[in-house]
């Protein structure tokens, strides 16, 4: 019962939605995204004694997509980013210190993305997104060259500037774990 009314729920909001607001860019239009981007960075435990802690970090990266109907979107981006990598190493005799080496790491990820802007005004869109994603992970001084892949999701918001330009915020979370982190993206959207 809970799990049908919440798809009404939602087939609802985007029904009144794409009724009641102006549609950012019609379906049918191409765009690119230039964005710069800010990790979250996160833990990592390789073992019981060893743990690869990231730092935020930056980069940047870019959305090539395609609007549909509805205020839907098909998205392939890809994003290059770069943090500080610490890989500490706890030792149980109290009278050895903890083993430190600082690292950098390289990240590049490619993903194919589904978006939906819900508009809330003539300029303003609230946007999701949901996909799929692979990265490959570079830190040379601890001799990790790896890729992984998994989902990908965000939330954003639009700012419609003029005909070819929008303005958008959005955060990006991932199911690969990595010290990279999530993304926070700031960016561009040129319309064709």
């Amino acid at each position: 019962m809970v799990r049908k009314n919440t798809v009404a729920l939602l087939a609802l909001i985007m029904s009144v939605s794409s009724i009641m607001a102006k549609e950012h860019i019609e379906p049918g239009e191409f765009y690119v995204v230039t964005k710069a981007l800010f990790t979250t960075a996160e833990t990592i435990s390789e073992s019981d004694d060893i743990d690869i802690e990231g730092n935020s970090g930056g980069g940047l990266g870019v959305d090539v997509g395609y609007t549909l109907p509805y205020n839907f979107a098909v998205e392939l981006d890809t994003s290059y980013s770069r943090n500080n990598i610490r890989e500490i190493t706890t030792v149980e005799d109290p009278e050895e210190k903890e083993e430190i080496v600082d690292a950098k790491g390289n990240y590049w990820t490619f993903a194919m993305d589904v978006t939906y802007t819900m508009p809330v005004t003539h300029t303003i869109g609230l946007m999701g997104k949901i996909g799929y994603e692979f990265e490959y992970e570079t830190i040379s001084k601890l001799d990790i060259d790896t890729h992984d892949n998994g989902m990908v999701y965000g939330v954003g918001i639009e700012y419609h500037l003029s005909d070819h330009y929008e303005a958008i915020v959005e955060y990006e979370g991932s199911m690969i774990d990595t010290p990279r982190g999530s993304s926070v993206y700031t960016g561009i959207k040129y319309i064709f």
